[in-house]
């Protein structure tokens, strides 16, 4: 799954991510439906970086 995810599609796979703040934004707005930005830096060879994630609502 790594292999094709992260190498051939370019998609960055989120692992062991806190979700305790976005669930309480959404319940404070009401809201449950955000698009999640991600952009990783552009680094190859490599096999996990961190990323800032932003949910916008």
């Amino acid at each position: 799954m790594h292999q094709v995810a992260l190498a051939r599609l370019g998609l960055p796979l989120v692992d062991a991510a806190n979700l305790d703040d976005l669930a309480d934004r959404c319940v404070s707005l009401q809201r449950w439906s955000f698009m999640l930005v991600l952009a990783p830096p552009r680094i190859t060879g490599t096999t996990g970086l961190a990323v800032n994630p932003i949910a916008i609502f």
